[in-house]
């Protein structure tokens, strides 16, 4: 990402954080470390948390590529912190919509990973900006 460098340390900080704190949770729920009520699943696709864990940290593993990306300042971080934050943001909606909370959602936490979402795909948009004025400099 060619991008100002406040804003391509910005969407280092928020990929890190989705990174690293989606795959430790998806784990965390893979392993039984955490838990949530099984009646959260009622009226959804799922019997178990396995798929959502799995989910999420699928979403942590994209945000830990762009974080990979951007510190290496590789070509595609832009689009990858684009793609991360846009996951991120999905599987909060989807959360919200789907699962049956007491109390319902969304929680402040998924507010907070929601809107951060949302930040990191502005984030990687302005990347993927300053990357293609960056290529058609050097190509013209």
């Amino acid at each position: 990402m060619r991008a100002l460098p406040h804003v391509r340390a910005s969407a280092l900080a928020t990929s890190a954080f989705h990174g690293l704190t989606a795959t430790g949770g998806g784990l965390a729920m893979l392993t039984g470390l955490e838990r949530f009520p099984p009646a959260w699943l009622r009226g959804t696709p799922f019997r178990t948390y396995t798929v959502p864990a799995l989910l999420l940290t699928g979403v942590g593993v994209s945000g830990l590529v762009a974080t990979g990306l951007l510190a290496g300042r590789c070509p595609g971080a832009g689009a990858a912190t684009l793609a991360s934050g846009l996951l991120m943001a999905g599987f909060i909606a989807s959360e919200v919509l789907l699962l049956d909370q007491d109390p319902p959602g969304p929680t402040p936490t998924e507010t907070v990973y929601f809107a951060s979402g949302l930040v990191a795909g502005a984030l990687g948009l302005a990347g993927c900006a300053a990357e293609r004025r960056a290529l058609s400099l050097r190509t013209s």
